[in-house]
């Protein structure tokens, strides 16, 4: 039997950048899904399970620092990836406390991108085999 396609939700205000991001991870293999706020991701969290999420820090209304808890709660085995523009040590010191697995600022590398997903991909799996 083959492995089921991994799942990511992308959390992108900026629809350029969701874009390019559901092109690459598309191309690359895995089944996508999108939304532009915090509010719409966790709609689309409590009916869906995903493998990653990718979220942005700055987007209208609820922030990506705002969400991560919220995603945390939901889908306490999924691997969190914030991006961000706007980066510092305080804002990825916040991220990491608030539940990301990983923090990325833009401009984006996909080269990065993929290598770091693919490494939460194989450490969940590690973690899942060593239960």
């Amino acid at each position: 039997m083959n492995e089921e396609k991994k799942r990511i939700l992308i959390i992108e205000d900026d629809e350029e950048m969701c874009s390019l991001l559901r092109d690459f991870f598309e191309e690359e293999g895995f089944e996508i899904d999108s939304v532009s706020n915090g509010s719409e991701a966790f709609r689309i969290l409590v009916r869906e399970i995903f493998d990653i999420v990718i979220t942005d820090i700055r987007m209208p209304g609820l922030t990506g620092l705002d969400i991560l808890p919220g995603i945390r709660k939901l889908q306490p085995k999924t691997s969190i990836i914030v991006i961000t523009a706007f980066g510092s040590e305080e804002v990825q010191r916040k991220a990491m406390e608030r539940g990301a697995n990983s923090y990325i600022e833009k401009p984006l590398h996909f080269i990065e991108l993929k290598r770091k997903i693919h490494e939460l991909i194989s450490l969940k799996s590690e973690r899942r085999e060593g239960q």
